[in-house]
């Protein structure tokens, strides 16, 4: 069953991984193969760790739906925590080039919460049109 939060884990992770792929290949190109992996690695971070919170979401709200927005807050507020606790702890290697995964990770993370703002945008909109038909 397809639900709203499933439209919008859809397109969220579509944008996602489009900017990743476009912000690995112009570090690969203007920066060579470390770049690329730098921004591969950080861009990736960002998609696993916001598809996994929006999938959680879309399974509660097929499943337990009075969860749906709670899950919401406490995922958003996990995923920043995870990235807060983690991202100290990380060794940094000789490949990593900062500039190109902090730009390519800060561009996925726009480009999804972008794309999700204007999901929620439609679906709201789709509810309200369905309302007044009634």
């Amino acid at each position: 069953m397809s639900t709203g939060w499933r439209r919008v884990l859809m397109t969220t992770t579509s944008a996602g991984l489009v900017c990743l792929g476009l912000g690995t290949t112009a570090a690969a190109l203007v920066s060579g193969a470390e770049a690329a992996a730098s921004a591969a690695a950080a861009g990736g971070l960002v998609v696993i760790l916001s598809f996994l919170s929006l999938a959680l979401i879309d399974w509660a709200e097929r499943n337990r739906p009075q969860l749906a927005i709670p899950l919401f807050m406490i995922g958003f507020a996990l995923k920043l925590a995870v990235l807060a606790l983690v991202l100290p702890m990380v060794r940094v290697g000789e490949w990593l080039d900062p500039a190109w995964a902090l730009g390519t990770g800060v561009a996925v993370l726009l480009v999804w919460q972008i794309v999700e703002v204007m999901s929620f945008a439609k679906m709201r909109l789709a509810v309200g049109t369905a309302s007044a038909a009634d």
